[in-house]
């Protein structure tokens, strides 16, 4: 009796497995298996769409759909079976991750194939294939969405076609996953490129939007890499071109701890200076931009500006004083100074009449009246040419 138990147990037992089996085998998903053993793929997918299509959560048949349609290259196709697959069970998560890191590869891949065909091709030939190459990298990126390459190389993509504004938020994307001066820079780059576009179009609001923006994208960039001397050079160079000098005035300053050599960062904070009547340190930082370049045409001609400046600040102060029997004359060394500098301008540029007009100002107030007349008779003589 025992023994018959045992054995009617075990009959139970093999009848259930060998129906369940039977039950979770269907037509479908079998003549799938035996497609996909053969690497028929296209049948496999015929049969498992049919499959998915009559049991939604079979995370097996939508697993093994995506791996048919992947073997075809449909990648979009095999990513929704593969998210349909884990929508149903984590049974197949590890594999089908394993999956997704093929099809990135194989979609960057793409990506740049298009890309490197483009740049040889013709104008409709090249935006056909830039349009196909920002297909691939999005599906690259809808795989795996942090990897930066991609977004770099989307953007890339986006750049070529003129399409700013995809452009931009690509990079952004990518400075989310990770901070570089050279997404950055690519960042900034956009700013300033649709800046001079607007600049070119003669649409001033949309140039200093664009430059506004590029000065906010610069500041974040210093965040992250402050010693970037680059970085610092632009925006001084965009706060002068929006009319924001004077907001640059500190970065001007630190650019010149960094390198006081830099003629150019001596005589922009002279100009901001001279704006500001701060002439004798003006003075200062023209001398400093001269030592570096002693023919700096600008420099030379700012510096002796400046003097001309002091001296008639200092002329008038002294008739305006009571004792007028003895009038302070230092004025006159001033003028003097000024009149050595536009000298030198004169013999850097012989044939500029305002060069001349310059020196003969300055001879005239330090009441050199010869030299006066001479500088003068030569202005003339070059607007005559």
């Amino acid at each position: 009796m025992k023994n018959y138990t045992i054995l009617a147990i075990l009959v139970f037992v093999l009848s259930i497995i060998l129906f369940t089996g039977f039950q979770c085998a269907s037509q479908e998903m079998t003549s799938a298996k035996l497609y996909i053993q053969r690497s028929d793929w296209e049948s496999a997918e015929k049969w498992l769409a049919q499959e998915v299509e009559k049991n939604p959560t079979n995370a097996e048949a939508w697993w093994l759909l995506g791996n048919a349609r992947m073997q075809r290259a449909n990648y979009t196709g095999s990513i929704e079976a593969y998210d349909a697959s884990l929508k149903s069970s984590n049974e197949f998560a590890e594999k089908i991750g394993q999956a997704k890191k093929y099809i990135w590869s194989q979609a960057l891949n793409q990506g740049v194939g298009l890309y490197n065909k483009s740049i040889n091709a013709s104008p409709d030939s090249a935006t056909m294939l830039l349009k196909q190459a920002v297909e691939s990298y999005k599906l690259a990126v809808t795989v795996n969405p942090d990897s930066v390459v991609t977004y770099q190389n989307l953007a890339v993509a986006y750049h070529a076609l003129g399409n700013t504004d995809d452009e931009i938020v690509t990079i952004k994307e990518a400075l989310k996953r990770r901070e570089s001066s050279s997404l950055h820079i690519s960042l900034i780059n956009v700013y300033l490129q649709r800046a001079q576009d607007e600049e070119a179009k003669s649409n001033k609001a949309g140039t200093t939007e664009n430059y506004n923006t590029a000065i906010d994208a610069i500041i974040a960039a210093r965040k992250y890499d402050p010693e970037n001397s680059e970085l610092l050079a632009t925006m001084i160079d965009i706060y002068v071109r929006v009319g924001r000098a004077n907001e640059a005035k500190p970065y001007i300053r630190e650019a010149i701890i960094k390198d006081p050599t830099n003629k150019v960062f001596q005589y922009d904070l002279g100009v901001l200076l001279m704006q500001t009547d701060s002439l004798n340190e003006a003075i200062t930082h023209f001398e400093n931009a001269l030592k570096v370049d002693p023919n700096y045409e600008v420099a030379l001609q700012n510096i002796g500006v400046t003097y001309m400046r002091v001296g008639d600040k200092m002329k008038q102060a002294a008739q305006s004083s009571d004792m007028k029997k003895n009038i302070d004359k230092s004025y006159v060394e001033k003028f003097k100074k000024a009149s050595e500098y536009f000298k030198q301008l004169s013999e850097v540029k012989p044939d500029d009449a305002n060069a001349f007009d310059l020196l003969a100002s300055a001879y005239a107030n330090s009441n050199m009246v010869k030299e006066a007349k001479e500088a003068l008779e030569k202005a003339d003589s070059l607007r005559k040419k």
